[in-house]
């Protein structure tokens, strides 16, 4: 009776140890998306929530965005016509925050998101022609920032011809 049960022990730990798969080879990965239970995702952290963890604009799993630091970019203009507006996108660095340059200094209405920038003003206002900062960027990361689709428009509300020279300097000569 006493070898019938360390036979029946031997094939059950056999049977454990071929059923898990598991050998001196083998290691436990960490849960994935598609096996965390009822409906939670896997965050950042390798953990299964309803609302998971996820990387900030910094690169830090569930940070606020705030870790990181900072910096500024002057968004420069060369115009030879009253600027009525503008708006344009970044690329190469996450802007976090856009003001002052001209467009602070008369009154402009100045935001960002998802790296576009618009300014304007309600009230008429317009940067005069001439040349300087427009705007100043707040920004993170390391790459290098540049304008693309960049829209210039008049008082009235034409659209300039413009260049871009060396990713930061909106060129209009009418």
């Amino acid at each position: 009776m006493m070898k019938i049960k360390i036979l029946h022990i031997g094939i059950l730990l056999l049977f454990f140890i071929a059923g898990c798969g598991l050998d001196s080879n083998t290691s436990i990965s960490p849960p994935t998306s598609g096996n965390c239970p009822n409906g939670q995702s896997l965050g950042c952290d390798d953990n299964c929530s309803l609302s998971p963890s996820e990387f900030d604009v910094c690169g830090v799993c569930g940070g606020d965005g705030f870790s990181c630091d900072t910096s500024t970019i002057n968004i420069l203009y060369n115009s030879t016509t009253d600027i009525g507006g503008f708006q344009f996108n970044v690329s190469g660095v996450d802007v976090t925050g856009v003001g002052g340059g001209a467009a602070g200094a008369v009154g402009f209405s100045v935001t960002t998101g998802n790296n576009t920038v618009l300014g304007f003003s309600l009230l008429g206002a317009t940067i005069l022609a001439g040349e300087g900062v427009l705007v100043v960027l707040d920004v993170v990361g390391d790459g290098d920032a540049c304008l693309t689709d960049v829209i210039l428009s008049d008082p009235s509300g034409t659209a300039l011809d413009i260049e871009i020279i060396d990713c930061n300097i909106i060129n209009s000569s009418e």
